[in-house]
């Protein structure tokens, strides 16, 4: 009833306003066009608060996204060109929001909605800031992997040997264990599966 209101004012409006015949009124859908267009301009979109490097805490980044901040600012600074929007959007994620979510979803292992919700962006964005973030790293990889060389594998393995008594090892990948819940009727006498994310 409030809209037929509406668009019976908006009607007797026009018309003493233009002076123009009945016949050339809006009709009323082009009229309801018209309002849903003002109602969104007077609704300006809500956006979520986005995560912010420089007010956590040094504890927090570490157990969150295995880092501390000094690396976290440097992997930000070497990838911001390559994740700056070619398009100045007030709306654009930020270059270090960015790094963040992505470190985030690397070192929990967790699904892209439960970090997209944590970092302040919608799912699709993120798997678009996920690919983004990992083109950058790809083009960067050979200053942060370096395998020894030949002649320095002595003492390679040396260092790790006296780290953990362990011989013949040259290096060491990072890895996350996901406990896994066997399904209803597995032995579970040996123990809960894991899965390991590296």
């Amino acid at each position: 009833m409030a809209r037929q209101m509406t668009l019976f004012w908006r009607a007797l409006t026009y018309m003493a306003c233009t002076g123009e015949e009945e016949k050339s009124l809006p009709t009323a859908p082009s009229m309801h066009r018209q309002l849903e267009h003002m109602r969104r301009w007077q609704n300006p979109p809500v956006y979520r608060p986005l995560v912010d490097l420089l007010t956590m805490e040094e504890r927090h980044l570490i157990v969150t996204y295995r880092f501390e901040r000094a690396p976290i600012q440097e992997l930000c600074t070497q990838f911001e060109p390559d994740l700056m929007s070619p398009i100045r959007h007030p709306t654009g994620i930020p270059p270090d929001v960015q790094v963040l979510s992505v470190l985030h979803f690397l070192a929990s292992g967790s699904f892209q909605t439960t970090v997209a919700m944590a970092s302040g962006m919608s799912q699709p964005m993120f798997s678009n800031v996920l690919s983004r973030v990992l083109s950058a790293l790809l083009k960067h990889v050979r200053r942060y992997i370096i395998f020894p060389e030949v002649e320095d594998l002595p003492t390679v393995k040396g260092d790790f040997y006296a780290l953990g008594h362990i011989p013949n090892v040259i290096g060491a990948i990072d890895g996350t264990h996901v406990a896994l819940v066997p399904p209803a009727g597995v032995n579970r006498c040996t123990g809960t599966g894991r899965v390991i994310i590296q």
